[in-house]
């Protein structure tokens, strides 16, 4: 049986779909249940820590607390496509010449999606063909480990792999090869055999766990608000990358990105506002970034020039 969670925090329209299993992350501290969804909080859960964890919350329950052949996970506003999937071959090379943008974004869940193939038999083809499928890559301007810098205090990363790299030696090249590449996978989306999740989960949340216990966690709360959903972003291309040069199949896909997933559909254009601080100074700007997603797709040469323009 193939399971894939959709994290889901509010009310949400989800796919009618036998292979989608909606999930309310966070529900031990909501007010109500969100009906029609799994709670993260039944059995062994961490789901009181979602705020820290984030999206992770759902994937620590189906790890203690669900069968499946294959375990996936999505975002209530963002599916991955099956429309083409893109096969990675022994040294981590896309088995394709084309210049692929790593999502699509849709004003709203209810659109026509039959050209991304995401009725069940149609994917459920694709799943069984891989040990593991993931988000396309995104080409960025410096390396993953840079990146999260830019973004984040590096301390708790730093720590992060200090941890992986005394308590798992054997990933320590996977660790330098990711963290020096400048292909980067976001959004801790993902399709696994039941086995290779089983080791993921194992293996990510003992970093996660023994990072929380030591001395180097960060206290504040501000500090901590979504702190392990950014790292376990970077923990996960270590482990792809670990795994995919031990020999796993693997392929990797586009991903929707959705704008209105309300359960009321709205007929109002939907824009993406982000507030970036320019370093070094304090000047902040708000962004469309739906905007400047069409006229710098990410991924392409325009973007990456973007970046080293206002992120060095």
């Amino acid at each position: 049986m193939i399971k894939i969670f959709v994290a889901c925090h509010k009310p949400t329209y989800v796919l009618d779909n036998k292979l989608l299993y909606p999930i309310q992350v966070g529900a031990a501290l909501a007010k109500e249940r969100l009906p029609g969804m799994l709670p993260d909080d039944d059995g062994d859960n961490i789901s009181s820590k979602n705020r820290i964890y984030c999206e992770l919350t759902a994937q620590y329950w189906a790890w203690r607390n669900c069968e499946a052949e294959y375990y996936g996970f999505f975002h209530y506003r963002r599916y991955l496509s099956f429309a083409e999937a893109y096969e990675v071959d022994p040294r981590g090379k896309l088995r394709t010449k084309k210049n692929i943008c790593p999502y699509i974004e849709l004003d709203d869940i209810r659109e026509d999606l039959s050209a991304y193939k995401l009725q069940e038999s149609m994917m459920e083809e694709v799943i069984r063909n891989y040990d593991m499928i993931t988000v396309l890559r995104e080409r960025i301007n410096v390396s993953v480990y840079k990146q999260y810098c830019q973004y984040h205090d590096s301390r708790p990363l730093d720590t992060v792999l200090h941890i992986l790299n005394e308590k798992y030696p054997q990933y320590q090249k996977a660790v330098q090869t990711y963290m020096d590449s400048r292909d980067i996978y976001y959004m801790n989306m993902f399709i696994m055999k039941r086995s290779l999740y089983m080791e993921y989960a194992s293996w990510l949340f003992d970093i996660l766990e023994t990072y929380e216990r030591s001395e180097a966690f960060p206290q504040n709360e501000y500090e901590v608000n979504r702190l392990m959903g950014y790292l376990a972003e970077r923990l996960f291309g270590v482990f792809y990358t670990y795994q995919r040069e031990h020999g796993i199949t693997c392929a990797e896909l586009p991903y929707l990105k959705f704008y209105n997933t309300d359960l009321e559909q709205t007929s109002h254009t939907v824009g993406n506002i982000r507030v970036f601080q320019l370093k070094p100074t304090k000047l902040k700007i708000k962004i469309d970034m739906r905007k400047v997603n069409k006229m710098f797709p990410a991924g392409s040469k325009r973007r990456i020039l973007l970046r080293n323009i206002f992120l060095r």
